[in-house]
């Protein structure tokens, strides 16, 4: 016969979350899940509060070193569109992030971009341009 109180029956969960706010109205769900992690959370979401937006991040336009960034693109995606290159002196991240680059159409489709003088050499290679 055992001494004590009974045991009882303890009911192991696989899965669960943990929702908290924070004092400044900050939001943190912790989602568990044994099966996808056994050591710890596979989720951790941070939601800010209401009226707080984050910055957009400011990218700067001047080059790494003396490199220019070279684009190749066709005028429109028909089949028998034009196709261009253009050599930008700003840098890689810019040009990439750019809603509108002067020169390039906005309908244009790029189809390389690259970074130094020897992608211009390379680039008319291999779109026979002139």
């Amino acid at each position: 016969m055992s001494r004590g109180r009974p045991s009882e029956q303890v009911e192991r969960l696989d899965k669960w979350t943990i929702d908290s706010t924070d004092y400044d109205g900050s939001r943190s769900i912790i989602k568990f899940d044994i099966s996808k992690s056994a050591n710890g959370p596979y989720s951790w979401e941070n939601i800010p509060p209401k009226g707080t937006r984050q910055s957009k991040p400011k990218i700067d336009q001047r080059m790494y070193g003396k490199n220019p960034v070279v684009v190749v693109f066709k005028t429109s995606n028909r089949s028998n569109a034009k196709t261009k290159m253009k050599v930008i002196n700003k840098n890689i991240d810019y040009v990439l992030s750019a809603k509108k680059i002067p020169g390039i159409p906005a309908i244009a489709e790029w189809l390389d971009v690259g970074v130094g003088n020897s992608f211009v050499n390379k680039y008319k290679q291999k779109y026979n341009l002139t």
